[in-house]
């Protein structure tokens, strides 16, 4: 029997929520080994004062598998 976790993350991205996704996982990988999926939780965005959207946030849970 294999035993995941799920661990939460947070990204944010200049070009788009994707981007900001793929950088939560790529964070990730550098400590966590066996990544298995990523499920975006939420996703917001920051807005400068004429309306433009100038960051996108996602709030990512990535599961892995425990080893034993």
């Amino acid at each position: 029997m294999a035993v995941h976790k799920v661990i939460e993350i947070m990204a944010q991205s200049n070009k788009g929520w994707e981007d900001a996704a793929q950088t939560a996982v790529k964070e990730a990988a550098k400590t966590v080994k066996g990544i298995k999926s990523v499920w975006i939780k939420d996703m917001s965005a920051e807005v400068n004062g004429k309306g433009k959207i100038t960051k996108y946030r996602t709030n990512c849970k990535i599961t892995f598998e425990v080893k034993s």
